[in-house]
């Protein structure tokens, strides 16, 4: 946990990860949540995480 605060792809992780939890949370709690920001967050999460993960070291 301590890395997510040095490196920057680690930060994004673990900060979109609590987004995504906030939301559903809240969801399941009852809060009047549109599933667009449901599908906007997780398509977001699913951009950031493809970039990051697949994006190659430099040499």
């Amino acid at each position: 946990m301590k890395k997510a605060w040095v490196d920057l792809k680690s930060f994004v992780t673990v900060a979109m990860v609590a987004i995504l939890a906030i939301i559903v949370i809240a969801d399941l709690l009852g809060a009047n949540l549109t599933d667009n920001i449901l599908i906007l967050v997780t398509n977001l999460i699913t951009a950031v995480f493809t970039y990051y993960f697949t994006k190659k070291e430099s040499e």
